[in-house]
């Protein structure tokens, strides 16, 4: 069996511009409105496990956006969750139209450094939103379904020339806090490296767990100081995975357990040396392999 792969995608078209926005979109946008509370949208963000929500205005308009960045920068700056969510929204907000490509819609969100755009129809207003995880959830029921996939018992399954791994797509650095650093120390380096989150080490330098932005929303909420140690917020342990696991099932993972990101080992467990996230599976434009990186790979017996 001869494997032929694709053209590199620098230079050809892929999957994500032979695809809509409208294909993969979440087909509702939860709204806000400016004179909503901190301790509102949080609530809300916990309900509908979302990490953003739409400010609307009396026209039912974007406005713009509070998503977990702008809680964790209130979270920081100590103002009470009473506040109105209009003091720390973002705007303008970036939006999309349902028969955009992906290819457009993620770069668009990588230039603009945004884990979400909205789509809004003719009228302007909001019909849905795209994210990370709405997109490598789509690709990812692509591989499911693919001949080339893990899912699938065939031959080119179990061939892995063309297979991404993990270590050909993970963040090869890792940013850190000890157990002892205070969550406003936690908050400091998310906000420098434009981080979700933020791997928590102990004293030895040995991974202890994780704090995302979701914790520190949480943590907010219930009134837990910003001088508090790291540990007392943490989810531990961090969710693990091997440099050599295929793309594919990192994915699976990811996806079952509701989670964003799985910090990467080569040799022992405690020596981690990298980061997979949602937006780098998203970055390749591609599902797990080659097989849909242009054209659908040729198979010649």
């Amino acid at each position: 069996m001869d494997i032929k792969l694709p053209a590199d995608r620098n230079g050809k078209t892929t999957l994500f511009s032979r695809l809509n926005v409208e294909e993969c979109m979440r087909r509702r946008a939860i709204t806000l409105t400016a004179g909503s509370s901190i301790a509102l949208a949080i609530r809300t963000f916990i309900k509908h496990k979302i990490d953003a929500a739409l400010i609307v205005d009396d026209e039912d308009l974007p406005a713009g956006v509070v998503s977990r960045t702008e809680i964790m920068g209130a979270y920081y700056a100590a103002l009470p969750v009473e506040t109105p969510l209009g003091d720390i929204m973002a705007s303008p907000v970036i939006q999309c139209s349902p028969g955009d490509t992906l290819e457009s819609a993620l770069t668009i969100m990588q230039q603009a450094v945004i884990h979400r755009i909205y789509v809004t129809d003719t009228s302007c207003r909001a019909v849905g939103s795209l994210s990370y995880p709405d997109i490598v959830g789509m690709l990812y029921k692509y591989c499911c379904y693919c001949e080339f996939g893990l899912r699938k018992k065939t031959a080119y399954a179990e061939d892995t020339k063309f297979r991404y791994t993990v270590r050909e797509t993970m963040t090869a650095e890792i940013t850190s806090a000890t157990v002892d650093e205070t969550i406003e120390q936690v908050i400091e380096k998310l906000s420098s490296f434009r981080l979700g989150a933020l791997l928590i080490t102990d004293t030895t330098g040995h991974p202890a767990g994780v704090i995302s932005k979701a914790d520190l929303a949480l943590a907010y909420s219930r009134g837990i100081p910003a001088d508090e140690s790291a540990s007392a917020i943490m989810n531990a342990p961090p969710q693990l995975c091997h440099q050599d696991e295929s793309l594919e099932e990192a994915i699976r993972r990811m996806i079952l357990k509701e989670i964003s990101r799985l910090f990467i080992y080569g040799g022992s467990e405690q020596e981690l040396i990298g980061v997979l996230s949602l937006s780098d599976a998203a970055r390749i434009r591609s599902g797990s392999c080659h097989a849909c990186s242009t054209t659908r790979i040729k198979v010649k017996e």
